[in-house]
């Protein structure tokens, strides 16, 4: 008789299917196939946003069925049981309930949540963080990135616009280049004679802003196939807007309630810097940009809309290269920026006078586009056209060593420039400005190939710190240092120690709630972002630090109101200015009523006797004009003809028709070069047409102007070839007695006319003793 042996549980029976128990632990088809849809009924019920599992309902790990050696397998269960706990609704939960989700009431629900936790998922309380706002998501948005916070992106649609935005390989050195730069400019700024050459400081940003904004294009078109001419200029005009108009605002209302000379032309001034037009403005109304004495507060804001109208123009010429050279994108950009760069050095080149003021071909788009052209062509050699996103912007090459050593003898060359080529030299605009452009290209090539001692020495902290706030001290320094020159008297080393500090500071602060915050966020989530840090009126008053809160509308209030004031009272002229219209009318109607006399004159006796006023002619310019009260008082009847920003090419055709009318007497002062030296045969054909039967006495004009030193030579060496010519030394003497001259250090006060007069008279006792002093007290 067998022995029994272990007893079967007997199998679960269906009237349509039976399972058998050996097969449950391998789930069988039919299983699956139950299970499969019991997961679809479970997914019919859509949710708003993925949200993980509260604790109370967090499944555990579920336990293998495997059987193990020395147990035996579960009886099955019974299939209805499985599709009736499927088809069973989840529990709705009560109002007594403190869940914060439906807990699932069924197994199969509960095996659905443990399949799609994976083992360790965290609990919902350590993922209980807030919903990002909108500023948070678009910042994440500008940084490429997705925060851990951020709602789920599709996968697919996360890469792709990971892989279509190209971004340029950040380059420390670069930040030490714009360092060098705003270092350069702001000591020929604050200290002139310390730095001759520092104003090239502002090639040397062309030249970078060039090469970057042509590498982002360049980029751009390979990664996408095509340029966002609106995304470009939305980028530019967030980088660039906001500072710029801080710092306009604020120093306009500033102005306007310092008033003065320095508020005269206000109006002018910013309008013309708020469009961008700020260089064509200063060229129309005849400013100069090297003049030490200048009273424009915005200046310097000339470069600036220089490079805005090339980031207006630049990307639809690429726009247009690249569409009509897909094959070979680069090609036709490569030539383009070439031709350009070349028209425009040669217009600088043709356009220039010597010895006249060279406002117009520095400031001119046309003529001083060069360097931006320059680094642009620089960029179209070594940008990469890679299509992928990540790809180096410029790749490093063997040519590594060779950029590193050619942009250290290139910086070499730089600071040679900085220290000896000044802006009245001929060569300056006819080729050294050029020079300066590629020396500054040479350097970038060397530094984004980051090798050799170039790299080093730009990346230093100092030098990047500067570099990172180089736009904003740019924007400040010239402000503060014109209105500290308004407010005192003291020498101007003293007022630039001051200014340099003071210009630090505040860029400093502008780099860091102003710069940063709209670079980063944009102009709607940067607001947002403060307005919604607004504290409460209790908070107001437990701190001080929320207190300050309402501080800045307050100040842009108090701003706009200023800005305001100062657009409505601005005075178009000077204190300077409104004096010599005043002469100006005095003369003309001394001139209306003077005789005429012969045109020529009888032969002077042997023993000379001083001319009277009645004999005698004054022609110049607004320092002729500032002193002719004077001149009428020591030579009554004198007839003065002097005119604001005279040339020699005007007073020429002048005494010509003061000759042809007959009212052109024995005895003529000339007092010219204060806006620029004779040009070639002027001064030749000027004493010409005077005659050597008329003596002539020719001012050596006085200014700290470009072109002085060529002018007084000219006045020089005509007095030397001509025996009736004679020498009065203006400059000598108001080179002894600079505070009796106006701000400008040109024009003389009633004190200094005195001695304009006296200089003409000493003139006039050489002529009586028949001696002539060939000398200036001044540098030629």
């Amino acid at each position: 008789m067998r022995s029994p042996g272990p007893r079967v549980p007997r199998r679960a029976t269906d009237t349509s299917l039976e399972l058998d128990p050996g097969s449950l632990p391998k789930a069988s088809a039919v299983r699956k196939a139950k299970l499969h849809k019991a997961r679809e009924a479970a997914e019919e019920t859509p949710s708003p946003r993925r949200r993980p599992l509260p604790r109370a309902t967090r499944p555990q790990r579920i336990q293998s069925t495997r059987p193990q050696c020395d147990e035996q397998p579960r009886p099955a269960q019974p299939v209805e049981r499985i599709a009736k706990a499927a088809s069973q609704p989840p529990a709705q939960p009560t109002p007594a309930e403190s869940s914060p989700e439906p807990r699932p009431e069924n197994e199969i629900s509960r095996a659905l949540a443990r399949r799609s936790q994976p083992v360790g998922t965290p609990t919902s309380k350590q993922l209980k963080t807030p919903r990002p706002s909108r500023e948070q998501r678009q910042a994440a948005r500008q940084d490429n990135t997705k925060g851990a916070d951020t709602p789920a992106v599709p996968k697919e649609s996360a890469t792709v616009t990971r892989q279509r935005r190209a971004r340029l390989r950040p380059v420390p050195g670069l930040d030490g280049l714009r360092g060098l730069a705003v270092l350069a400019v702001v000591l020929y700024h604050f200290f002139g004679d310390l730095l001759p050459g520092g104003y090239l400081g502002v090639d040397m940003f062309f030249v970078l802003s060039g090469f970057l904004i042509t590498s982002l294009l360049v980029r751009e078109f390979a990664v996408s196939g095509r340029i966002s001419l609106t995304d470009f200029w939305v980028r530019r005009f967030r980088r660039i807007l906001p500072a710029a108009l801080v710092v306009l605002c604020l120093c306009t209302a500033l102005v306007a309630m310092i008033g003065g000379d320095l508020a005269v032309g206000i109006r002018e001034q910013f309008l013309g810097t708020f469009f961008f037009v700020n260089n064509w403005t200063q060229i129309a109304t005849s400013q100069t940009y090297f003049a030490p004495n200048e009273v424009q507060v915005f200046a310097h804001y000339w470069s600036l809309a220089v490079e805005e109208q090339f980031y207006l123009l630049w990307p639809l010429l690429m726009f247009g290269a690249f569409a009509l050279s897909r094959r070979q994108p680069k090609r036709l950009p490569i030539a383009l920026s070439l031709v350009l760069a070349a028209a425009s050095a040669a217009a600088m080149a043709l356009l220039f006078t010597p010895g006249e003021d060279p406002t117009r071909v520095y400031y001119g788009t046309d003529t001083h586009a060069f360097g931006l052209l320059i680094g642009a062509l620089l960029s179209l050699l070594l940008t990469s056209t890679s299509k992928e996103a990540k790809a180096d912007s410029w790749a490093s090459t063997s040519t590594g060593v060779i950029a590193g050593t050619i942009g250290s003898f290139a910086l070499i060359g730089y600071l040679a420039q900085l220290v000896w080529m000044g802006a009245d030299l001929e060569f300056t605009y006819r080729g050294g400005l050029v020079l300066t452009s590629l020396l500054g290209a040479a350097m970038i090539w060397g530094v984004v190939r980051e090798t050799g001692p170039l790299t080093w020495l730009f990346r230093t902290r100092v030098m990047r710190w500067l570099g990172q706030r180089s736009f904003s001290l740019y924007l400040w320094h010239w402000p503060v240092v014109m209105i500290l020159r308004e407010l005192s008297d003291a020498p101007a080393w003293l007022l630039g120690l001051l200014a340099l500090p003071v210009s630090c500071l505040l860029a400093e602060v502008t780099y860091q709630f102003v710069e940063n915050p709209f670079r980063r966020a944009g102009y709607v989530a940067t607001w947002r972002t403060y307005w919604a840090s607004r504290p409460t009126v209790a908070e107001m008053k437990d701190g001080f630090g929320k207190a300050m809160w309402p501080a800045v509308p307050a100040m842009v209030l108090l701003s706009a109101l200023g800005v305001a004031y100062g657009l409505v009272t601005s005075q178009d002229q000077t204190e300077l200015e409104r004096e010599l219209e005043r002469m100006s009318h005095a003369n003309e109607q001394a001139a209306a009523s003077a005789p005429a006399t012969p045109t020529e004159t009888k032969k002077p006796p042997e023993k000379r006797a001083l001319p009277a006023g009645t004999e005698i002619n004054a022609v110049g310019d607004s320092v002729m004009l500032a002193a002719s009260e004077a001149l009428n008082e020591r030579f009554p009847g004198i007839l003065i003809d002097a005119e604001v920003s005279r040339h020699y090419a005007e007073a020429i055709a002048e005494i010509r028709q003061l000759k042809e009318s007959g009212q052109l007497r024995s005895t003529v002062f000339v007092g010219l070069g204060t806006n620029g030296s004779a040009a070639d045969g002027e001064m030749d054909e000027l004493l010409t047409i005077l005659g050597s039967d008329r003596t002539v006495i020719l001012v050596v004009p006085y200014g700290e102007r470009d072109w002085m030193g060529q002018a007084r030579a000219e006045i020089i060496e005509a007095a030397k070839e001509h025996d009736n010519v004679y020498v009065a030394d203006w400059c000598g003497m108001a080179q002894e007695n600079p505070a009796l001259l106006y701000d400008d250090g040109v024009h003389p006060q009633a004190e200094g006319a005195a001695l304009y007069v006296q200089a003409l008279s000493d003139a006039l006792e050489q002529y009586s003793r028949g001696e002539k002093s060939i000398t200036t007290g001044c540098s030629l």
